[in-house]
């Protein structure tokens, strides 16, 4: 990605953040005429608000176990004669182009950066990833806006949100099931959910290219899938982790 910043925006992320790892609420209900799947869990985090102390063990546990829990997209079938790839999109790219890892975890350096121009954004993900899977990065107030009129699009995969006001913005974005998540911190929320979710999206290609007979380019996407998994998901769904690697078997 160009204009990359040789220094990291983030702390370190394996830094103590127990009092701040918590889950501040969970999206239900999320729908949107048209688009199917939905996420399974679509969540919004905060770095900064935590449970109440006086909390029962038992909830603690229970929001622990959602808070390090990121599930994937349910597949999604491709269509290889129509299917052109992924696009990762960043309309406030500044944490983006700071952070080598969003390129490590989306298998590209080739993001669009549409500087904060949501006219811009809104007309490439309509006229320039048709047949694409596009992954958008927002800011809230940014996506505020943008997201209403362009969630619709086939061609729009999945949402994330970075913002420093979570409660504010979760208002508005757990009305659009491809939001993937509403965080403050990229580094235990939005990036495991990328990592799962373009995992995903590989899974779905290289089963499209299994079927298809071609079983050296099926199994690139599955490994893939794997180092997301392995490598960035921090605690991926152990079925999820299985199915790739029989995946993998498949094309040996």
């Amino acid at each position: 990605m160009s204009n990359k910043s040789s220094q990291n925006s983030k702390s370190d992320p394996n830094q103590d953040r127990t009092s701040h790892n918590s889950l501040l609420a969970q999206f239900t209900n999320a729908t949107a005429a048209g688009y199917h799947p939905q996420p399974q869990a679509t969540t919004t985090y905060s770095m900064t608000t935590g449970f109440n102390a006086n909390s029962t063990s038992s909830a603690n546990q229970t929001a622990k176990n959602a808070a390090n829990t990121f599930l994937p997209l349910p597949a999604q079938p491709i269509d290889l004669t129509t299917f052109k790839g992924l696009k990762f999109v960043a309309l406030d790219g500044l944490l983006i182009e700071t952070r080598d890892i969003y390129d490590q975890i989306s298998g590209t350096i080739q993001w669009e950066m549409c500087e904060s121009q949501e006219d811009r954004c809104m007309s490439y993900i309509r006229d320039q990833c048709a047949n694409r899977r596009t992954f958008l990065m927002t800011s809230g107030g940014l996506g505020k806006n943008v997201v209403p009129k362009i969630h619709d699009l086939p061609q729009l995969y999945a949402i994330y949100i970075y913002c420093a006001d979570v409660v504010h913005h979760q208002e508005w974005a757990c009305k659009y099931s491809k939001v993937r998540v509403v965080c403050n911190n990229d580094d235990l929320y939005l990036l495991p959910q990328l990592a799962v979710d373009v995992a995903q999206a590989n899974i779905d290609w290289g089963d499209a290219l299994l079927k298809s007979g071609k079983r050296d380019e099926a199994k690139k996407k599955f490994s893939k899938a794997d180092e997301n998994l392995t490598k960035y998901a921090k605690n991926p769904d152990p079925t999820m982790v299985n199915e790739v690697k029989k995946k993998l078997d498949e094309c040996k």
